[in-house]
């Protein structure tokens, strides 16, 4: 084979290599994404989102069906009979024939073969604020199930930024983990040279070589942790479980609050505290409606009728009628049916009193959390500082022979659990965060562009 026939072989197999690699290059490609295009995602595609999207439609499906009971219902029917024999009237039915008139003459009531139609409109005139407390209870209704749609969003919402800063800190402590490896490597080789120059025994060797091993092990298991916690986040976001996502680092800025100030916030914009304020205004609309059962209901009709009838004067009629309908007596079916909205009233009241009591818990430990974790963000930071000049004097001490390799590997030990703490409390704090902007029913402002309440 000629050295240009083997040169173009060469060429189309990297040329092949090279397009069958991009496609899978491509896929492999992390995805990177900031807090709002996480939140983003999570509020475009989260399944349980959408089922409260739907649950919103539902609702305000319910209250056209109960406008309608306060608008005209129209109805029309046509229809063809045949009769074998035509209805017929008998004259001097009993005996009682008129003089002049022979006995059991007949005549006939309607044609054998006739078509009829018939076209009313019904028209509710009152029944004692039934049907418009159906309709109210219906609006009432839709508005509580936005804001539990809200409530659901502003949930998801937490949840996304809670995954995202878990995610952050997972990847921060395997960054620390790989430090401390890096630092063992690193005294380790100081371990063996002191050994082959005869400074050290063989024992600071094998302490060095067990220590790196050790450090190894929570390498392991802290890239494993990492994984699991961007694949649950990964999940709440429907995006591939393994999908490698990179996360920008980001700090959330909210006010400083206070504890009043935040509790007093939240009790006015808390979506579910305010879905449970319509709830009851709902259910109250509901014991009016289930009042109005004890009394009649007043109705107009109009319409037209026409019967194809070679008897009769005239074909077509039209007519009007007013009425009443009254269930005088229901076997007390009623008065337990308003006794159970009543009831209901109650319940609903006092899982509201509830709720506001959760709300000021939730607002309070949020606060304390945030506080708290300020607090050890102060403390371990400078505690880091503090680590790594105690680690770098023990080494320096133990190359001159100072210090022992035990000194070297506690200073090491101690600087990775200060900065596991450093960042623990960092990203901790980024949680309380999170956690007490939503419980002040402020979280939906993270995604602004998104409507609090919409439903698309």
């Amino acid at each position: 084979m000629s050295f240009g026939n083997s040169w173009r072989l060469l060429l189309v197999g990297v040329l092949t290599w090279g397009l069958a690699a991009a496609p899978a290059a491509a896929a492999e490609a992390p995805a990177t994404l900031d807090l709002k295009e996480a939140l983003r995602l999570a509020w475009k595609a989260n399944p349980t989102l959408q089922v409260s999207r739907l649950q919103s439609l539902i609702a305000g499906e319910e209250v056209v069906r109960a406008r309608s009971g306060l608008l005209p219902q129209v109805n029309s029917q046509v229809s063809q009979t045949i009769y074998d024999d035509p209805l017929k009237f008998r004259i001097g039915a009993g005996g009682n024939t008129p003089p002049g008139f022979p006995s059991g003459l007949s005549f006939p009531q309607t044609n054998r073969n006739f078509w009829s139609s018939q076209t009313s409109v019904n028209q509710l005139l009152f029944d004692f604020w039934g049907t418009p407390s159906r309709y109210q209870a219906a609006v009432l209704g839709k508005s509580a199930s936005l804001l539990d749609t809200a409530q659901t969003r502003d949930n998801i919402f937490l949840t996304v930024a809670q995954g995202y800063f878990r995610t952050l800190r997972a990847q921060k402590l395997v960054t620390v983990a790989e430090q401390e490896v890096v630092d063992l490597k690193a005294h380790l080789k100081i371990a063996r040279d002191q050994y082959e120059f005869g400074v050290v025994t063989y024992n600071d060797v094998l302490q060095a070589e067990v220590s790196l091993a050790d450090a190894e092990q929570r390498l392991i298991v802290a890239r494993t942790d990492f994984i699991d916690i961007r694949s649950a986040l990964n999940k709440v976001l429907l995006l591939p479980i393994s999908q490698p996502t990179v996360l920008k680092d980001e700090k959330l800025v909210i006010r400083d609050w206070g504890l009043e100030d935040a509790t007093e916030v939240a009790l006015k914009q808390r979506s579910d505290l305010k879905a449970s304020a319509d709830r009851i205004a709902q259910q109250q609309k509901v014991v009016t409606q289930t009042r109005a059962g004890y009394f009649p209901k007043f109705t107009a009709q109009a319409g037209h009728t026409f019967q194809k009838n070679d008897v009769l004067v005239h074909d077509n009629q039209w007519f009007a009628i007013f009425g009443m309908s009254w269930n005088i007596f229901s076997g007390l079916d009623t008065k337990a049916q308003v006794s159970q909205a009543k009831l209901k009233v109650d319940q609903l009241r006092e899982q509201h009193k509830d709720l506001n009591e959760q709300v000021r818990l939730d607002v309070q430990n949020a606060y304390l959390r945030v506080k708290e974790t300020a607090d050890r963000i102060r403390a371990t930071e400078k505690a880091v500082t503090q680590g790594e000049e105690n680690l770098r004097l023990n080494e320096e001490r133990y190359k001159e022979s100072v210090g022992t390799a035990t000194d070297v590997i506690d200073a090491e030990t101690l600087l990775t659990r200060t900065r596991v703490n450093y960042y623990t409390a960092l990203y901790d704090h980024q949680m309380a965060k999170a956690e007490l902007t939503w419980a002040v029913g402020g979280i939906n402002e993270l995604l602004p562009q998104e409507k609090p309440g919409h439903v698309p």
